[in-house]
């Protein structure tokens, strides 16, 4: 598999695990995979107690995460330096320690060798006086020391990594501020929106009000939800009263899910119906919703996916404009009216597209960038 389709598969898993923390150990194998490692780990460490407070690991001994926090955490002679570095600043053991100390150090010493380990690079994600917390890939002493590629490729994944975290952060967060779910909601490229139980809108994020002002599928009339097409909205009721069935062994979990039909042969929106979490109202300004609604637009390509084309193939801000606007069904007829600018332009951007990702035809492209689906907005 070439880099840049491993890179585009880690990011897309890094995103994943912010909205499902038992996703974080795929993130953590793509990331061991792209940096050529034979595991990775992800700790929060309480400073105070020097020791951490959550941990996720893949790749490595199932045994290696106890051994490691019940025994070796506080002899890791990593964390020092780690806890001297800023959000964003990358380590490694070359950087830290010569082999001669290395071998007197009981953690490289004992701890490593009976897991088959020897070096790692770890990312700083957040650093307060409270809490540290770190992104390490692990390698064998034959897999080596990292080199600079492996380096910068941290560095290109820490923005994604601490993006997600903030994220998770925020969904789980149960504590007195308001507007905690609302802020969180307004980062995903999802269209979120939270009801009362009678099916009035109390809040809708940024994503929901912009796919709602289209018109096509479904809009927003009077504070309610209304879905164009007559199948849809049989859906959408059969789906609210799923909802208030959950927990009902004789209910049917998948009349929650359905898709909502758009105009021109358009592929569907695809809209989940979830209950919101009892007991967790402290975190929502909207004590009063009871049910969430969520929105996927399966050709919605936001802000940080046209960063991360850039960074990938070097596109420009016209060549990463266009291949998005193809892989959203747009042909580069309708892309040059659009824009204001001759076919011929158009053809000129693609060429220089088809140059840097190596893609040889239209649909091979829409096939790479559509692997690629950013769950996140930029902030």
């Amino acid at each position: 598999m070439q880099e840049n389709d491993l890179f585009l598969q880690t990011i897309k898993a890094i995103y994943a695990s912010s909205l499902d923390s038992a996703r974080v150990p795929e993130a953590l194998e793509a990331t061991s995979s792209l940096l050529g490692g034979l595991g990775a780990t992800f700790e929060v460490i309480s400073k105070p107690a020097r020791r951490p407070i959550e941990f996720w690991s893949a790749g490595l001994p199932a045994i290696s995460g106890t051994q490691y926090v019940e025994h070796f955490a506080a002899l890791n002679p990593r964390i020092p330096h780690t806890l001297r570095q800023r959000a964003g600043d990358v380590a490694w053991d070359s950087q830290l320690f010569d082999e001669t100390q290395m071998a007197r150090d009981p953690f490289y010493a004992e701890f490593l060798p009976g897991l088959g380990l020897r070096y790692f690079i770890s990312v700083v994600l957040e650093q307060t006086p409270d809490k540290l917390v770190v992104v390490a890939v692990q390698r064998t002493g034959k897999q080596g020391h990292v080199d600079k590629r492996e380096i910068a490729l941290l560095r290109r994944l820490y923005p994604h990594y601490r993006r997600a975290y903030d994220v998770a952060t925020h969904l789980r967060c149960d504590c007195d501020h308001t507007g905690i779910l609302e802020n969180a909601l307004e980062l995903l490229t999802y269209g979120v929106v939270l009801l009362r139980a009678d099916g009035e809108i109390v809040y809708a994020n940024e994503t929901l009000r912009a796919l709602a002002q289209r018109g096509d599928g479904f809009r927003i009339l009077d504070s309610s939800l209304e879905f164009t097409e007559p199948g849809a909205r049989r859906c959408f009721d059969a789906a609210l009263g799923a909802v208030e069935r959950i927990g009902d062994p004789a209910s049917d979990a998948q009349m929650t899910d359905f898709p909502v039909p758009r105009s021109g042969g358009i592929p569907a929106y695809m809209v989940s119906v979830r209950p919101l979490m009892r007991g967790r109202s402290r975190a929502t300004q909207h004590a009063d919703a009871t049910i969430m609604v969520l929105v996927h637009d399966p050709l919605w390509r936001n802000a940080a996916t046209g960063q991360i084309l850039q960074e990938l193939f070097s596109l420009t801000n016209a060549e990463a404009h266009l291949a998005q606007a193809l892989c959203t069904g747009s042909t580069t007829g309708a892309y040059a009216a659009e824009r204001g600018v001759s076919v011929n332009t158009v053809y000129s951007h693609l060429k220089k597209i088809r140059e840097k990702t190596g893609c040889k035809s239209v649909p091979d492209l829409i096939r790479k960038f559509g692997e690629l689906n950013v769950p996140l907005r930029l902030s």
